[in-house]
């Protein structure tokens, strides 16, 4: 287990280090392998893995007005569920609901992130 995925809070801190920074290695290490990703971008919603994020993150310059904001993060025993606000990501504002859950190792675990863009 690493820090960034000690606990809950750690693992949506290394989110927005990863997202900030396009740390793709960082992103795979707090997802879940089966992790499911949906949500609204504009009129289309999206649903599937997380790749298409990853991939949008290398092939995008993160700028420096990107801001995150932690809006809660609630555990209950092995499950937990966090909210987070993005501005400025690749031009747009996002609102974040992640599921996670701790592992057999100990770890957290992102295994859901259900968004919506602004």
């Amino acid at each position: 287990m690493s820090n960034h995925t000690s606990s809950p809070r750690a693992v949506v801190e290394a989110y927005v280090e990863g997202t900030r920074t396009r740390n793709v290695s960082l992103l795979q290490e707090i997802f879940h392998a089966d992790a499911r990703m949906t949500g609204w971008l504009g009129p289309d919603l999206l649903q599937g893995g997380p790749e298409p994020f990853y991939g949008a993150l290398e092939a995008n310059e993160v700028g420096a007005d990107y801001g995150a904001e932690i809006g809660s993060v609630t555990v209950t025993d092995k499950v937990a569920t966090a909210e987070l606000f993005e501005t400025n990501l690749l031009g747009m504002s996002f609102t974040n609901h992640f599921h996670l859950a701790e592992q057999a190792d100990g770890s957290w675990k992102i295994t859901s992130k259900l968004f919506r863009h602004y």
